[in-house]
């Protein structure tokens, strides 16, 4: 699916406060076209759980639709035009001593982000 493809489908999306929204807004400018989101939420998991009633469909990493498990009748649809990639990043402040939770969520987060380097196909899905 195309990101001008996108813009043709009932999509529940981020509120456009929020970063993820505006990227897609960005990507849907770009390529020529408008989201028309008939549904606005500033929570993933609220979004996921629109999408799963089969009504709407929604722009979110394929990870998240790994850890939310999608219902058998949706499926996720990789957007390859154009293929970008983000780069993320943790920010702690420097406390000493560091909290065990901050610096247990640190030790994962390096771990996650050593395990994602070595996928070179991590791109956006659209799920409906």
């Amino acid at each position: 699916m195309t990101w001008a493809e996108v813009a043709n489908i009932p999509l529940c999306l981020l509120t456009q406060d929020m970063q993820n929204r505006r990227i897609i807004d960005r990507h849907l400018q770009q390529a020529g076209a408008t989201a028309s989101a008939k549904l606005e939420s500033n929570s993933m998991i609220v979004q996921f759980a629109h999408i799963q009633t089969g009504r709407w469909s929604g722009i979110m990493p394929e990870k998240l639709t790994g850890i939310f498990g999608l219902a058998p009748e949706i499926c996720s649809i990789p957007i390859i035009e154009p293929d970008t990639m983000y780069t993320i990043g943790l920010i702690a402040g420097p406390r000493e001593p560091v909290t065990p939770l901050v610096a247990a969520f640190m030790m994962e987060a390096k771990r996650v982000a050593v395990s994602l380097g070595e996928r070179d196909d991590a791109k956006p899905y659209t799920i409906s």
